[in-house]
């Protein structure tokens, strides 16, 4: 399955509530919110919206919003 970084991003933005623009590639996900819970919601929501695992090795070196892009792109068969 292909996956657009811009479907993405949005589905980020609403799981976050946070302005779309906010998410730039370079953007740190824990500035993004106050609960690093959050950001395990929103990796398993964006697995099931995607139909993608994403497993604890893959996520080990994600910081920002651009590589936790590239991990989905690298599961997901396309360019997120």
């Amino acid at each position: 399955m292909s996956t657009d970084a811009q479907q993405v991003r949005g589905k980020m933005a609403r799981l976050l509530k946070q302005p779309v623009d906010r998410l730039t590639d370079a953007t740190v996900l824990t500035n993004l919110v106050a609960e690093s819970f959050i950001l395990v919601d929103m990796v398993i929501e964006l697995q099931d919206d995607l139909g993608i695992r994403l497993m604890h090795d893959d996520l080990k070196a994600v910081k920002t919003v651009g590589d936790l892009l590239t991990v989905i792109a690298g599961k997901s068969g396309g360019a997120a």
